[in-house]
């Protein structure tokens, strides 16, 4: 259940971020935005569970923005008929802000799912090396 309302936090995120940058700065319709959010929300959550938990949030992060942005500037060039804007501008600045919202959903998933992972890889109980 957990991941359940995981992945529906991410795509809210996801969907309100697109909605706000295609849909009110770019007038993208909001079925294309609902479809461009769902892919960029599962195609992200998988990587978040594969990715994250053996890495940091900075590289989990970076994934995301780079992930975001082509998927985001593919489907904008292959659902949208004739933009009035540049959608490399558009898929840009909207995979800038999911990447910053992805930052704190990580924090989120380290503290729901896994357990108070330590993004920095250390482990509470684990010695100091020096």
């Amino acid at each position: 259940m957990r991941h359940v309302e995981a992945f529906i936090m991410k795509y809210l995120q996801t969907f309100v971020v697109l909605f706000i940058v295609l849909g009110i700065a770019f007038g993208v319709q909001v079925g294309d935005i609902a479809l461009i959010a769902l892919a960029v929300s599962v195609l992200g959550f998988i990587g978040d569970l594969v990715v994250y938990p053996r890495t940091s949030n900075k590289i989990a992060t970076g994934g995301d923005f780079v992930l975001s942005f082509v998927v985001i500037w593919l489907l904008i060039l292959a659902l949208v008929e004739n933009p009035d804007f540049t959608p490399f501008l558009a898929a840009l600045s909207s995979a800038a802000l999911i990447a910053v919202g992805e930052w704190f959903f990580h924090i989120y998933l380290s503290k729901r799912l896994f357990g108070n992972k330590e993004t920095s890889h250390t482990l509470k109980n684990e010695p100091k090396r020096y």
